[in-house]
């Protein structure tokens, strides 16, 4: 009974998702906070992916989602959009609600190890999580989801991710440039400036027979497209200049998306960012691809086009490359994807104050990208499908190894400048995904060696990335400076780098790497290690002004170091033997966040401790 179920339900489900396109449901545009200190709840949830549908997916689905504690109710699917600013200081809190482990990784943001959500900062089952961070991203599209060691794939398809928007300064004396950007640019929430998220899922009867997502890996078919977890939307615009980012939030497939208007003909659209910010010139492309986890934002001057409509489109047909070396083309999905729209652009009366903008292309912003001649080492990461003890086929992997938790598979000095290659020796393309740093294309080999001309490939070479396809046969090579955020050598001070095909990442298609900050042996080398702390310590009180105190027990002479979030060394102290609560002076402290490191010959405690004025 349960096959036939699952047999009649694909037939409706193929039948409403391959058929004529009615598109029906007007998309959701996710709430915003703006705040510095918001507080998000991982709930599990209900929403209707169809409402307006004549399917079987007309009806309310069990999801997850990340709500506003503050406005509960307002998310049945995805995320509340949030708001950055550069510079500020953010001290959200993200409580598990689930029974299950999950975490809230920051995608594209350059943070501390501690605060970037990755597998070590897990959040268990009712537990809260409470990390601090400034700003130092500019003006940026990025997003949030989940990054439990073998779970994100599960959770990123019943619905967590949410985007996050960097916004442009509005005092000039921030940057001139970017303020300008800010002054001429679309930035009105919903009304002239939309998010995107653009998605796959299956569904299923379960063993009660209720309509479920399915979780498991390797679907090619019977799958259902959607944007902000509406399949079908319909996005009403005005007839104005409008700013659409766009997030490949799919957990597998690329999408080759084109701009069309309703007789099928290319529609003019300006690409103006990539992952990390703005280009340095505005870019009119026919068609960008765009691989899980990757972010561009556009430019569509509707001015004068009242009651006209366009699409965002998936030219399947186009993929570049060979067939089945990009998954969500034709080969790697059994034939069942095709060409087909994937949102409905209805345009509207003119809202806000005319765009200065005249014509194209413009020039945004100056690029960051530092020098070669900055580099001071080159390092080669080979993507390779090998067999493991732990699978009985063959898993993709980086270096022929899987991801360990307690390995650190790369050290990188602090305030240094590196060259990666990514040599993808595979016969699929894969998204490369770095955490904590931004980075620039420099060249890109084919499988015949020859160099790719970077006029042809501007998505990749003109502006910060953080997530990049890397093709079968190339040899793709960026540039990226770790300027800050330094730590000993050991893996729960890791940042990850991995495969974005989530399947690939959870089955271990990921590595390690940390930001050294020279602070412990001179050579660090791949380590091992279960945890910072190996003996009990207290502080007190915290926050502390001009004294505090740590309460331990040591038989010898110790060391005590106070390190700040940048990672850097502030105050080294040598301490007697004691028992009990030892005084210290925060003299030469200033204000902020620190880690105390204490180093005794019983082992080591570590503890944070913030201290005001």
């Amino acid at each position: 009974m349960k096959l036939i179920h699952k047999t009649l339900l694909f037939v409706v489900f193929c039948s409403a998702s391959l058929g004529a396109q009615e598109f029906v449901n007007d998309i959701i545009i996710p709430p915003l906070i703006n705040s510095d200190d918001y507080h998000l709840n991982v709930i599990e949830t209900q929403h209707n992916f169809n409402p307006n549908g004549s399917d079987t997916l007309n009806t309310m689905v069990k999801t997850f989602a990340f709500e506003d504690a503050n406005n509960p109710g307002t998310t049945t699917i995805l995320g509340p959009t949030l708001t950055w600013s550069y510079l500020h200081d953010l001290t959200p809190t993200v409580t598990n609600n689930l029974t299950e482990v999950t975490t809230c990784h920051w995608h594209g943001a350059h943070v501390p190890q501690f605060a970037d959500g990755g597998p070590h900062q897990r959040i268990m089952a009712g537990d809260t999580w409470e990390p601090f961070f400034k700003v130092l991203d500019k003006s940026a599209t990025m997003w949030y989801h989940p990054h439990a060691m073998g779970l994100t794939y599960r959770h990123v398809q019943m619905g967590l991710s949410g985007m996050i928007i960097v916004e442009d300064p509005e005092d000039g004396m921030d940057d001139p440039t970017l303020n300008f950007l800010h002054r001429i640019f679309p930035n009105e929430y919903g009304v002239n400036d939309f998010p995107l998220i653009f998605q796959t899922k299956k569904f299923e009867r379960n063993d009660a027979g209720e309509i479920a997502i399915q979780t498991e890996e390797g679907f090619k078919d019977d799958y259902y497209y959607m944007v902000n977890g509406i399949v079908d939307p319909v996005l009403n615009v005005p007839s104005s200049m409008v700013r659409l980012r766009l997030l490949n939030g799919d957990g597998k497939f690329a999408f080759n998306f084109e701009f069309k208007d309703a007789e099928g003909a290319d529609f003019p659209a300006q690409m103006i960012a990539t992952d990390a910010g703005y280009t340095t010139l505005t870019h009119m492309l026919s068609n960008i691809l765009m691989s899980p986890g990757e972010r561009t934002e556009w430019l569509l001057d509707l001015r004068g086009l009242e009651g006209d409509t366009f699409y965002i489109r998936n030219n399947v047909s186009g993929m570049p490359g060979s067939p089945g070396d990009i998954i969500g083309d034709a080969m790697t999905t059994g034939g069942y994807a095709t060409d087909r729209d994937l949102l409905r652009i209805v345009v509207g009366p003119p809202a806000g104050p005319s765009s200065p903008i005249i014509s194209f292309p413009l020039s945004l912003f100056p690029s960051e990208q530092p020098p070669l001649s900055a580099v001071t080492r080159e390092r080669t990461k080979v993507f390779r499908r090998d067999r493991f003890d732990v699978s009985t086929t063959p898993l993709y992997n980086i270096d022929s190894t899987l991801m360990d938790m307690m390995v650190v598979n790369d050290v990188v000095k602090m305030d240094s400048t590196e060259l990666w290659t990514i040599d993808n020796q595979t016969n699929r393309a894969h998204p490369f995904h770095i955490h904590d740093t931004h980075f620039w294309v420099t060249e890109i080999l084919d499988s015949f060696n020859v160099a790719l001309d970077p006029a042809e490939y501007v998505e990749l070479f003109d502006g910060p990335k953080d997530n990049v396809l890397v093709r079968p046969g190339w040899k793709l090579s960026y540039i990226a400076t770790f300027a800050d955020y330094g730590t000993e050598v050991a893996p729960d001070s890791s940042y990850m780098y991995h495969c974005h095909i989530l399947p690939h990442e959870d089955n271990g298609m990921m590595g390690q790497f940390v930001v050294w900050n020279g602070v412990g042996d001179g050579n660090p080398t791949a380590v091992r290690d279960n945890a910072l702390s190996t003996i009990s310590m207290d502080v007190f009180p915290n926050p502390a002004q001009d004294v505090l105190y740590l309460d331990g027990t040591t038989n010898r002479e110790s060391t005590l170091r106070f390190i700040d979030m940048n990672g850097r060394l502030v105050k080294n102290l040598r301490l007697p033997a004691f028992d009990g609560a030892i005084e210290l002076s925060t003299e030469g402290l200033p204000t902020g966040m620190f880690v105390m490191d204490w180093q005794t010959v019983e082992g080591r405690g570590v503890s944070r401790v913030m201290i005001q004025r």
